[in-house]
């Protein structure tokens, strides 16, 4: 029971957040909506969606690693992630010209966001700290201060009829505002916040943690991959209209996630209370699924005044894959928590190339439907994947 109190303590926190910036990211989707429409909001969930996969890639699977060892230097940490977030800073400007689906409207939101990737770097190495406390209510409190610099951009901007990079850039803005607001609260629990590069550690640390930075890698892939065939192979429209209904349908995966950053810590103490937690994850999968399929028209138009036709098809197809999604997060820390980083890898791997292959056969003859369909498809593979590694250790639990 008092693991369950932990659990439910810390997910609170996280949701309030979640609640935070799920309202300022709706009111920016319906901003964007609004005033630059279809091929406008695919250019802009675009940027982002590109510059969100060197967020977890710059993630590199650290946090994880370090907590699993029950021991670290937060500062090192530190170090090594400002140098690795800086060159992830040169790798995704660096990459614009060799992308076919870049345009100069893109590639200079993608520019001026990419103060984001550093912001980012920060905040991960301070949930470290956060998570490992058990103090997620400064997380919230960070994430919130940045949100909200982000929203008040973004309505200046937008008041003022700006060009789309200087909304990417606004985001750029308040992830650094929530890396700084980070800092300060870490300094409750670490004497010094200094960043410390040392190249042993750091190699070292690549070293140990790669098999889970590949499968996040392989992960990012997996997930967005699709936005970006859509606007090689259809139209920005085409991506504006799927990316809403993904934006909308992330929200919720949220929720297993939130759950687990929670778990996680405990996890690796005991497993006690695994079996409660896998059946309220399945239980609130299955009403979400139901409550989105039956809502989704209504939250769409109120979303974006209109248009956008085939968001709410798409996202009630996404829905499907909600119970798959929410037991695949608890079941792939299961996996980092008994060390099984390779077998991971395989199935994201596996996963990766099946998503990849399907879309490409897919995509240029039913658009944002059929990377719905695939994202379903996909994530119950890597379910039954997991299912099959874990089946001795899941069958004494269930």
């Amino acid at each position: 029971m008092e693991v369950l109190k932990k659990i439910f303590k810390q997910t609170f926190w996280q949701v309030i957040g979640k609640v935070v910036s799920s309202i300022s990211t709706i009111i920016i989707l319906g901003i964007v909506a609004r005033n630059y429409h279809e091929s406008g909001t695919g250019t802009f969930s675009l940027a982002l969606t590109y510059l969100s996969m060197f967020f977890l890639i710059g993630d590199f699977g650290f946090n994880a690693h370090v907590l699993r060892q029950k021991a670290s230097d937060w500062n090192k940490l530190l170090g090594v992630r400002l140098v690795w977030g800086l060159i992830l800073v040169i790798i995704a400007i660096g990459l614009l010209p060799f992308w076919p689906f870049g345009a100069e409207e893109f590639n200079t939101a993608v520019i001026f966001g990419s103060l984001a990737i550093l912001g980012s770097g920060i905040f991960i190495t301070c949930n470290l700290i956060f998570q490992e406390k058990l103090r997620y209510d400064f997380s919230v409190l960070s994430s919130s201060i940045g949100t909200a610099v982000y929203l008040l951009l973004v309505l200046c901007f937008s008041y003022n009829k700006a060009n789309l990079s200087l909304l990417v850039f606004s985001q750029g803005i308040g992830w650094l505002f929530i890396g700084i607001s980070s800092l300060f609260l870490v300094r409750r629990f670490e004497d010094s916040i200094r960043p410390v590069f040392n190249l042993k550690y750091a190699r070292d640390l690549v070293y140990e943690s790669w098999p889970i930075a590949a499968t996040l890698t392989l992960n990012v892939i997996y997930f967005r991959a699709d936005s970006f065939m859509i606007a090689y192979f259809k139209t920005s429209a085409d991506v504006g209209i799927y990316n809403l209904a993904y934006q909308m349908f992330q929200a919720v995966l949220v929720l297993p996630a939130f759950v687990m950053n929670a778990y996680y810590p405990l996890m690796l103490k005991s497993t006690k209370g695994i079996k409660i937690i896998g059946l309220g994850l399945l239980g609130i999968s299955f009403f979400g699924t139901i409550f989105t399929i039956l809502t989704a028209p209504f939250f769409v138009n109120l979303l974006s005044g209109g248009g956008f036709l085939g968001t709410a098809k798409s996202l009630a197809i996404l829905s499907l894959g909600f119970p798959a999604y929410f037991l695949s997060a608890l079941f792939m820390w299961l996996l980092v928590s008994k060390g099984k980083y390779k077998q991971m890898l395989f199935i994201y791997t596996s996963a990766c190339v099946f998503n990849l292959v399907l879309n490409v056969i897919y995509i240029p003859h039913y658009s944002f439907l059929a990377a719905s369909w695939t994202s379903v498809i996909c994530e119950y593979a890597i379910l039954i994947m997991q299912i099959f590694i874990l089946r001795g250790i899941l069958f004494k639990w269930f």
